[in-house]
């Protein structure tokens, strides 16, 4: 009985599941918080700051405009003289879609229905650096308009911290100089 004393022969058979859970959530946490650095735009840029705005992802793609003249939708750069050609493939392939997804459900839509549902659904989001001109956005709104792409939205980022916006005396809504 002596030599027995603190010694245990049984075999351990069952795997301890909490050191491989906390492995596990650490890895993952610095996987989320890694992933948010390698993100990279296609074009830098420095967004203008809005206390209001909403988010909808739905029936839309980017247009990026870069304060240095670059152009881009979504993550492909493009030249200034392609951009109407490729709002024109984003609008015929939108309306393919609608078609595709008609006949899907047993449903038959005239050329004139795909117009309709292609410049009522089809949104152009604007990121325009803040250093952009007025003129050169209206240009790009324009291109889209004469494709058939009538709504279009701008993102803007939302300011740090939680102040109220201050507007000046005199330029308030509804009011010019």
């Amino acid at each position: 009985m002596a030599g027995k004393a603190g010694i245990d022969d049984d075999i351990m058979s069952d795997i301890n599941v909490v050191p491989l859970v906390d492995i596990v959530l650490v890895l993952l946490i610095i996987f989320m918080v890694t992933a948010s650095f390698i993100v990279k735009p296609a074009i830098e840029m420095e967004l203008p700051k809005a206390d209001t705005g909403e988010h909808n992802e739905r029936n839309q793609f980017s247009l990026i405009l870069g304060k240095s003249g670059e152009v881009a939708i979504g993550k492909t750069i493009y030249t200034e003289d392609q951009i109407p050609g490729e709002f024109e493939t984003r609008y015929t392939a939108f309306r393919e879609e609608k078609r595709a997804a008609g006949i899907k459900e047993g449903r038959t839509y005239s050329e004139t229905d795909l117009d309709r549902m292609a410049s009522e659904e089809l949104t152009m989001v604007i990121q325009a650096d803040k250093d952009v001109s007025h003129g050169r956005v209206i240009h790009f709104i324009d291109l889209a308009r004469k494709t058939g792409i009538m709504k279009y939205a701008f993102n803007v980022e939302a300011p740090k911290d939680d102040a109220a916006p201050v507007i000046p005396a005199g330029e308030g809504p509804g009011e010019s100089n």
